[in-house]
């Protein structure tokens, strides 16, 4: 059960739609001729072919058509959902019609649903089964903890027909998946003053305890030990000190590690540079990058991958008090390398510079740092793509693959050496901002500064995608925990 919908499956046959108060069916275009091979109900055939023979548009991407009819003396709400024509009819399209799905259902107050769609009578199309069982759980997903008034769930009942091979193995998989990324997205949906640093370490070490993860969380003085100056400058200036957490899961024996390092500032005021006040309250969202990563070390443990994976945490909160960092200070990073401060409000990347060094300390032999890092990117790749910078083009092509599976798109920045020289300083060896131009690039090129020598690495820039301003598809409103299922497919493939 995950947001009030308990999802089996079944075979596609007639006894299958008995007793079904609601009946969501997933058509592309060509997929009306296969219509008949559904085994619906007569009644309901004729009724969608009739529909469908009317309204030419009804295949487009997530567009819904609502019907009511009675059948066997009760009525059944039908809900088509569409995926497409041609080329569109892939997976995330099915993961996106899905989500719609998902909430049309909770409207019509179903109590027993049936979602079955032509494409699934292909045994080969696992992949489609997968992501629309993705899409239908994490379009479900609501964020309703501060609200008085919050009704709970109705629970439903959905069976997923289809000719796949293992489908409930398939489906079990994907619920597990998505209730990954709803964890990171609660995470992400909290306020600042319930999540910090200290409540990060502790949904780390209760992961720990639940599944076969080992968890280690360095405090301030531990941190001052390992002298990781950069991230501690960071959270000087709050009265929640900074935690650096490691998660560690060891599923393929003595096989390298890859680590997953995420930016986990809790609340972002800019610090000394402190950022406007319009919209500064989605600055809880700044933690996206450690919240993904926690959400995939959650389901990569659950799933039990063949894998060696560090998941590391670098947690601070960015406040101007008194004792905050300064621009023009100059610090040490735990690598020895000085980082001249150019703006406070350029913490992330200084954050993940002991990260990514600590995961290289660690064993990792190929690092990728996952961050809500910078503005530029938004303005680069808009809101429904993410950046990579990375010093190995086989690693990069990695991540796409896998956020092709995920449904969520990446974009290789090219990483000129122009740009490495914007954050040369002239009194320290690093600046932690270079300005406006290429601004995506020289932060992630900042970052790499700190990965050892010939250790693959990649940097995700999600700043554009880790929230999203309206309901739409498999994406609430409010934090989306992009990356979480990336990182988990990625650590299926490496």
């Amino acid at each position: 059960m995950l947001n009030g919908f308990e999802v089996t499956t079944a075979a596609i046959k007639a006894e299958a739609y008995q007793n079904a108060d609601a009946l969501a069916i997933f058509l592309c275009k060509e997929c009306m001729v296969a219509l008949h091979k559904l085994e619906l109900p007569q009644e309901v055939a004729d009724v969608i072919e009739a529909y469908a023979a009317k309204m030419e548009d009804i295949f487009a991407v997530g567009q819904l058509s609502e019907l009511v009819m009675p059948l066997d003396k009760k009525l059944l709400h039908i809900i088509i959902v569409g995926c497409g024509a041609g080329s569109e009819c892939k997976p995330n399209a099915f993961r996106k019609a899905a989500g719609e799905a998902a909430r049309a259902l909770r409207k019509t107050k179903a109590v027993k649903a049936v979602l079955v769609a032509p494409i699934l009578l292909n045994p080969k199309r696992s992949a489609y089964l997968e992501a629309m069982t993705e899409g239908f759980f994490l379009g479900a997903y609501t964020f309703t903890a501060f609200k008085s008034d919050a009704k709970a769930l109705k629970d439903c009942s959905v069976k997923i027909l289809s000719a796949v091979p293992d489908a409930e193995k398939i489906v079990a998989k994907a619920e597990i998946c998505a209730e990954a990324v709803c964890y990171a997205r609660d995470l992400i949906n909290n306020p600042g003053n319930v999540v910090n640093p200290q409540v990060m370490a502790e949904a780390a070490k209760k992961l720990a305890q639940e599944l076969p993860l080992d968890v280690e969380v360095l405090d301030e003085k531990q941190m001052a030990k390992k002298k990781m100056g950069a991230i501690l400058a960071v959270g000087q200036g709050s009265c929640q000190p900074p935690r650096m957490i490691t998660l560690k899961y060891q599923g393929a024996g003595d096989a390298p590690f890859i680590a997953f390092v995420g930016k986990g500032i809790t609340f972002d005021s800019g610090g000394v540079s402190i950022k406007p006040d319009d919209n500064m309250g989605e600055m809880k969202d700044d933690m996206s990058g450690a919240g993904a990563v926690l959400g995939a070390m959650k389901a990569i443990a659950a799933l039990g991958l063949k894998c060696n994976v560090l998941g590391i945490l670098a947690c601070a909160e960015n406040m101007p008090d008194g004792n905050a960092q300064r621009p023009g200070d100059i610090v040490r990073a735990a690598n020895g390398k000085t980082i001249e401060v150019i703006s406070t409000d350029a913490e992330g990347r200084m954050v993940l510079a002991d990260g990514v060094y600590y995961a290289c300390q660690q064993g990792a032999k190929k690092v990728i740092d996952i961050a809500t890092l910078t503005g530029a990117v938004i303005i680069a790749l808009g809101k429904e793509t993410s950046g990579i910078v990375a010093n190995n083009d086989e690693l990069v092509e990695q991540i796409k693959q896998a956020g092709k599976f995920a449904g969520e798109n990446y974009w290789q920045l090219p990483s000129l050496p122009e740009c490495r020289d914007a954050i040369k300083s002239d009194v320290a060896d690093l600046l932690n901002s270079a300005g406006r131009p290429g601004g995506c690039i020289t932060g992630g090129l900042f970052i790499g500064e700190f990965v050892e020598k010939d250790i693959p690495w990649a940097h995700l820039d999600i700043g554009g995608t880790s929230t999203a301003d309206k309901t739409k598809g498999h994406k609430v409103k409010g934090g989306t925990g992009f990356g979480t299922l990336t990182l988990i497919k990625l650590a299926e493939l490496l």
